[in-house]
């Protein structure tokens, strides 16, 4: 079939559509609050802000410090009390960012030692008990008797504890249970040193932790749990 030649109107018509999908083409832009691939540097001294409609600022990470030159993150309420920070004070290069969370009223609620290294806060209790054994609760029944129970808040799924047992005679057993259940077991001479899972754990329950010791014919058993305490997975 012969070609049919364009009219010089057809031509010009077309080379205007061309034109005008490079034209836009070449003014179209990434949508402006997605990030694809890629990082995101700021740098020289820059920081990334977010705020509230009212201008209130909730988050900052980079120079965002309470001296000119630190660079540390910041997250705060709407109201702008401070809830978490990464921050110290301080541009020397030598000395730790610590990290801090506070509650509503401006309390450390937990905060990590920059110098030696562990917590900072809380300040955890260290229970001290009886030095002489015999000071110990004890038992002279040959039948699992409760020496020592505790009814905690669980936070943790797993417990670590140390207990151990003194006896005359014979001496005798003990173990731990956990709401009727035996999760460890020792003996006079054998302390209990182990981890175990919590049966039935449950974020927050109130399981019955108990130390139970029975002697042996004609003896007693003085025992005592000396470490208890909640671990992780």
């Amino acid at each position: 079939m012969a070609t049919i030649p364009q009219d010089i109107n057809d031509r010009l018509r077309r080379l205007e559509a061309e034109l005008r999908a490079l034209t836009t083409a070449a003014n179209r832009r990434p949508a402006l609050n997605q990030i694809m691939h890629g990082d995101v540097q700021i740098g020289e001294g820059g920081g990334l802000s977010v705020r509230q409609p009212g201008g209130a600022e909730t988050f900052r990470v980079g120079e965002a410090g309470p001296i000119a030159g630190e660079h540390a993150l910041i997250v705060r309420r709407r109201d702008g009390s401070v809830a978490l920070s990464v921050w110290n004070g301080t541009t020397a290069d030598d000395q730790a960012q610590a990290v801090r969370i506070k509650d509503a009223q401006g309390h450390e609620l937990l905060s990590e030692d920059v110098v030696a290294g562990g917590l900072a806060r809380p300040h955890l209790p260290i229970p001290m008990g009886p030095a002489q054994a015999t000071d110990w609760p004890s038992t002279s029944d040959t039948s699992w008797t409760d020496l020592q129970v505790a009814w905690p808040e669980i936070q943790h799924p797993r417990l670590e504890v140390f207990a151990q047992a003194v006896g005359n005679g014979n001496g005798g057993d003990i173990r731990i249970t956990v709401d009727g259940q035996v999760v460890a077991s020792g003996a006079t001479g054998k302390p209990i040193q182990t981890t175990f899972k919590i049966p039935g754990y449950e974020f927050g329950a109130h399981p019955k932790i108990t130390l139970q010791a029975r002697a042996k014919a004609s003896s007693t058993v003085w025992a005592c749990v000396q470490r208890m305490y909640g671990v992780a997975s």
